[in-house]
């Protein structure tokens, strides 16, 4: 049991800073605070007031606000006592609103008609120096009861202090969201505009040409891929253009800085393939007068394109398994281990390469 008005005061402030701590919607925030304020203090109707960058009201609540009644907490509002508190700075109190000429036009006096008198506490809601709001009660001065306005006033303003703590954090929280919005909203723009195919007249992209759904489709897979660092196989008939996808996906990536080297598997046999892969030695072979780096080498840090790799033998893709999973092989007739950075495009006809899973499917 509190014995003190400086013991009320205190878990007052207590209580309601709890209330503000909950996150909320800064309305309904206010509404709780007004309601409980009325649980340590003598009042009758209570008003929480912020403005906007001109002075003017912006939020009004109060005990029990909700979307559907706010403008009754508007038509609440003295107008001329609120703007008294916003341009000295301070607080006000008038005993008998009656009698004074900040309330002449009061709408909310006329509830009080026939009533004992009605006095009106009010203290400004600051942000530092600057006035963003006001904290307003009315109570009934019936004579049995006496009040100690310099307590009350006192109590208030504690109060309107955490409520400017509260507001100036909400401030700060909605500027940082809308800050982060548009840094989404500028970032998803820039990386559609980077991964966007680059098209001239006619719907072109690296000599790809055409403004079917099919081709869009193909596009914006690629689109997709690109941003990725997975090897890629692309299946089609010859003559679709295999190549120009592949490349359109290596100068939508990353490395597109990079090399774009490639190499027809099913015009060379598999000697040769393994030296124009892996390159050689001097003296590897009759004729290899010279070292020669091989097309792993060469497209370092780039996309190697190995156009119909169905072509090759079974022996000679577990070579090409050891590139792919460790980066790493050895140049014929050398056994210096060279390590390389590279993704591996390819392509295949598709009726070849269904052929070979039916085959693969036959083996077991």
């Amino acid at each position: 049991m509190f014995t003190t008005r400086a013991e009320v005061a205190l878990h007052g402030m207590y209580e309601i800073s709890k209330v503000l701590a909950i996150p909320a919607r800064l309305e309904t925030t206010l509404s709780n605070v007004l309601t409980l304020l009325s649980s340590f203090l003598d009042m009758s109707h209570g008003l929480i007031a912020l403005l906007d960058e001109n002075g003017d009201p912006n939020i009004v609540v109060g005990s029990g606000w909700s979307a559907t009644n706010t403008k009754s907490h508007f038509d609440r509002l003295p107008q001329l006592a609120i703007g008294q508190i916003v341009a000295t700075k301070m607080p006000l109190v008038v005993e008998n609103v009656a009698s004074d000429p900040l309330f002449e036009d009061w709408i909310a006096a006329e509830e009080w008609s026939g009533k004992p008198r009605i006095s009106f506490i009010g203290v400004p809601i600051k942000d530092r120096d600057k006035v963003v709001g006001t904290l307003t009660i009315d109570r009934i001065s019936d004579g049995r009861t006496s009040f100690r306005f310099d307590e009350d006033v006192q109590f208030l303003a504690m109060i309107a202090n955490l409520v400017g703590q509260t507001v100036r954090l909400h401030d700060i929280i909605n500027r940082d969201r809308q800050r982060l919005m548009g840094e989404q909203r500028r970032l998803e723009k820039e990386l559609s505009e980077t991964v966007r195919p680059s098209r001239d007249a006619g719907g072109q992209m690296g000599g790809i040409v055409g403004e079917s759904e099919a081709i869009h489709s193909v596009l914006e897979k690629i689109k997709v891929v690109a941003r990725s660092n997975s090897t890629v196989l692309l299946r089609g008939e010859s003559g679709t253009g295999k190549e120009l996808f592949a490349r359109a996906t290596h100068d939508l990536s990353e490395r597109k800085k990079g090399p774009f080297i490639k190499l027809n598997c099913a015009v060379l046999p598999e000697s040769v393939l393994e030296s124009e892969l892996f390159g050689h030695e001097k003296g590897a072979f009759t004729g290899a007068v010279t070292q020669c780096k091989g097309r792993f080498e060469l497209a370092h840090g780039g996309t190697l394109f190995l156009d119909e790799i169905g072509e090759i033998s079974p022996s000679f893709q577990a070579k090409l398994l050891r590139v792919l999973q460790e980066g790493e092989f050895e140049r014929v007739g050398g056994m210096k281990t060279i390590k390389v950075n590279v993704r591996l495009g390819s392509s295949a006809e598709k009726d070849e390469l269904d052929a070979e899973l039916a085959d693969l499917k036959r083996r077991g």
